[in-house]
Formats: structure tokens, C-alpha cells, sequence
């Protein structure tokens, strides 16, 4: 019998590997869930930026895709 919690794993964006379920956040964008390293001794790539919105005084989360332009 499969292991029903690989099957239910979601997966990045961006590079298309498995997310852990800590060390990922959503893009405010496309909505698309990508790794984010919450700590700089973490392993996990970087598919995404944080950055600031200037009307609404916050820190957002983008993937690389919508950072870059690269989303239609």
C-alpha cells in the first residue's frame, strides 16, 4: 500500500520538488505554493522573493516566476 502523505505532497512551482510543510509559504500573486528557507542553515532552495508593498505597508512572498515577470 502507498504511503497516502507522499501521495498528498504538494509540490513547488517553481523547481516541481516536494514541499516539507515548514519551509514553504504562498505566492500573493499566482497563489502558488514555493520553498522559502525560514533559517540560513536550512538546505531547501530559494524559488521565491520577499518583498514590500508600498500602499499597504506590508511584506509580501512572490515566486520567481511572478518576481521575474515570467508568469503570463
Amino acid at each position: 500500500m502507498a504511503d497516502e502523505s507522499q501521495e498528498s505532497q504538494e509540490s513547488c512551482v517553481i523547481c516541481g520538488e516536494a514541499l516539507d510543510g515548514v519551509h514553504q509559504t504562498s505566492c500573493q500573486m499566482c497563489g502558488g505554493k514555493f520553498h522559502q528557507p525560514w533559517s540560513q542553515d536550512s538546505d531547501v532552495p530559494q524559488c521565491g522573493r520577499i518583498g514590500s508593498h508600498e500602499e499597504a505597508l506590508a511584506i509580501v512572498f512572490l515566486c520567481d516566476d511572478c518576481f521575474y515577470g515570467r508568469r503570463p
